[in-house]
C-alpha cells in the first residue's frame, strides 16, 4: 500500500507520526518518525521515508542501538543515501 502524505490531513499525519514514533526499534517502523541521532541530521532530515525504513531496518539487522553515532551508523546512511 501507498500513502501520497502530501494528500493527507494535518490531522492524519500527526496521528502516523505519533504512531510511527511508537514503532521505532521495531519492524513496524514506517519512515515519518526521526529515529536518529543529531550528528545525522542533515544527511536523514529530508529524505524519503523509505530510504529512512531501509537505514533504521539496516540498524536493526547490525543490532545497532538505533540513536547511537558510530562509523558503522554513518556508512549504512551513506550506503542508502548516496551520500558521501
Amino acid at each position: 500500500m501507498n500513502i501520497n502524505l502530501n494528500t493527507i490531513s494535518t490531522a492524519a499525519f500527526t496521528k502516523m507520526y505519533e504512531l510511527d514514533n511508537q514503532f521505532i526499534g521495531t519492524e513496524n517502523y514506517m519512515g515519518l518518525a526521526y529515529y536518529w541521532n543529531y550528528e545525522y541530521r542533515h544527511y536523514l532530515r529530508d529524505t524519503k521515508p523509505h530510504i529512512r525504513r531501509k537505514v533504521h531496518n539496516s540498524f536493526l539487522l547490525e543490532n545497532l542501538p538505533i540513536a547511537d553515532a558510530t562509523e558503522k551508523h554513518l556508512n549504512i546512511i551513506k550506503k542508502h543515501t548516496k551520500l558521501n
